[in-house]
C-alpha cells in the first residue's frame, strides 16, 4: 500500500537552526579566528550542523560571510533601539550604544581577528557594498541621538549634527584600532574618555548635560553625577 503525503510529494524537512542563530555564531568565530582562519566545520560545530548543510544554506564560505556582512546595518539598527530602550537621556544613549557594540571584547586579539574583515571591506566590491551600508547605520543612528540630544538641551543648540556623527563613526573605529594595538586600559574605559572628549565641547555650559552622565567643562571626560556631587560638597 502506497502512502500518499499531503501536497503529492516529499515534504520539506523543517530547519530546526534558524540562519540567525548560524550568523550568531559565525561573529563569534569571526571574533575567535578572523576571517581567513574560519572554517564551515568551525561554524558547524557551534550550532550542531554539518559543514554541507552550511553548504545548501549559504553555498560556500564567502556565501556565509557576506550573509553575515549584509545582516549587520541590521543588527546595528537592533542595537541602538536595544539602548534607547534602556535609557532617557539621549546622550546617555549614544554611549550605551557604542558601548554595548564593544562589552564583549576583553582581549586585543579579538578585535586583531575582526579587523580582518577590513581587507575583504577594501578589496572585494560586495562586501564594500555590505561595509558602507553598516557604517551609513552607525552614522544614523548617531546623528538621531545627537538630534534628540540637542531638543533635550544637552547639547548646544548650534550643534553641527551631521558632521558630529560622522566623526562619531571615526572615533569609534579609531578607538578600536588603537586599542587593539597599545591596549590601555579596558576597552570600555578607553573608548568611553574617546567619546566624552569628542562631545564635550558641544556639551551645554549651563549644566543641563549633567543628567546624561557628561558634566560640561574644560576636559568633557566623564563623571558620575553623584560622585561629583559628593566631590563638591566636600570641596566645600
Amino acid at each position: 500500500m502506497t502512502v500518499h503525503k499531503l501536497g503529492g510529494g516529499d515534504m520539506a524537512r523543517p530547519r530546526l537552526v534558524s540562519d540567525d542563530a548560524i550568523l550568531d555564531a559565525t561573529r563569534q568565530v569571526l571574533a575567535e579566528l578572523g576571517p581567513v582562519k574560519l572554517t564551515l566545520a568551525a561554524v558547524g560545530a557551534r550550532v550542531g550542523l554539518a559543514p554541507p548543510t552550511l553548504m545548501q544554506r549559504f553555498g560556500s564560505k564567502r556565501g556565509l560571510l557576506l550573509a553575515s556582512a549584509a545582516r549587520s546595518p541590521l543588527m546595528v539598527k537592533l542595537a541602538a533601539d536595544e539602548a534607547a530602550a534602556r535609557n532617557t537621556s539621549p546622550l546617555a544613549t549614544l554611549r550605551d550604544f557604542a558601548l554595548s557594540a564593544v562589552a564583549h571584547i576583553k582581549h586585543r586579539e579579538e578585535l586583531g581577528n575582526g579587523l580582518g574583515f577590513v581587507q575583504l571591506d577594501v578589496a572585494d566590491p560586495e562586501f564594500r557594498q555590505h561595509a558602507l551600508a553598516h557604517s551609513a547605520a552607525i552614522v544614523d543612528s548617531c546623528d538621531t541621538f545627537y538630534r534628540a540630544a540637542v531638543e533635550a538641551g544637552e547639547l548646544r543648540a548650534d550643534t553641527d549634527v551631521p558632521a558630529l556623527a560622522r566623526h562619531t563613526l571615526v572615533c569609534f573605529n579609531g578607538a578600536l584600532q588603537v586599542w587593539a594595538v597599545n591596549g590601555w586600559g579596558s576597552l570600555t574605559e578607553f573608548l568611553t574618555e574617546q567619546l566624552d572628549l569628542m562631545i564635550g565641547p558641544y556639551l551645554r555650559s549651563d549644566g543641563v548635560s549633567a543628567r546624561s552622565g557628561l558634566l560640561p567643562g574644560h576636559d568633557g571626560l566623564q563623571r558620575d553625577p553623584e560622585r561629583a556631587a559628593d566631590s563638591d560638597r566636600a570641596e566645600s
